[in-house]
C-alpha cells in the first residue's frame, strides 16, 4: 500500500490565492529539500485550475538550470 502525503501551501486564513491569483507569498527556501521531497512522490494531484496553470508549465528561456531541473522532476510525475 502506498502513503499519501499532503503539501499543500496555504495562508494563515486558508487561502492558496490571493483575489487577483496572485501566489507571490508562496517562496521556495533551499532548506525545504523540495527536489528531495520531489524524489520521494510518484504522483500529482491538481485541482483543474492548479492543472491549467501548472500541469504542463514550462519555465522560459532566461529560468535557471535549477528551476528548468526542478520542473522536469514536476512533469515526470504522474498526473
Amino acid at each position: 500500500m502506498k502513503k499519501v502525503i499532503l503539501d499543500l501551501a496555504v495562508t494563515l486564513d486558508g487561502f492558496i490565492e490571493g483575489p487577483n491569483g496572485e501566489i507571490d507569498w508562496c517562496i521556495m527556501d533551499d532548506d525545504m529539500d523540495f527536489d528531495g521531497f520531489l524524489a520521494g512522490i510518484d504522483t500529482i494531484f491538481y485541482g483543474r485550475v492548479s492543472y491549467d496553470a501548472w500541469g504542463n508549465y514550462q519555465p522560459n528561456a532566461e529560468a535557471s538550470e535549477a528551476e528548468r531541473n526542478l520542473w522536469s522532476a514536476v512533469h515526470e510525475k504522474k498526473k
